[in-house]
């Protein structure tokens, strides 16, 4: 809980927590809905047409960074570029699941 600067700081349990390990965070709310439009967005780019710089998503490159972290091969991103098990699987890995 935490409680109103009283004039010798921040109380206990008012501090910002600040993940030690590098990567992208994880989007919430309606953003995770944009960020998984975009991972699929990212992987049809990698897999089936690129897509022009001016016609990405604001998140593409999020997305991009992001997709690096689950180290899929492109056969496996090819399959979780359509609706399905394979793009729920990703969506999984990268921490998007609805």
């Amino acid at each position: 809980m935490t409680r109103p600067d009283n004039g010798k700081g921040l109380e206990p349990g008012s501090r910002t927590i600040i993940p030690l390990m590098a990567g992208v965070a994880r989007p919430r709310g309606e953003r995770r809905v944009l960020m998984r439009a975009a991972v699929v967005e990212v992987v049809g780019h990698l897999v089936l047409k690129a897509v022009p710089a001016g016609e990405r998503s604001p998140l593409f490159d999020q997305a991009r960074d992001l997709l690096t972290e689950a180290g899929w091969g492109l056969d496996e991103l090819f399959e979780a570029a359509y609706d399905g098990p394979a793009q729920r699987d990703l969506f999984r890995v990268l921490g998007l699941e609805e």
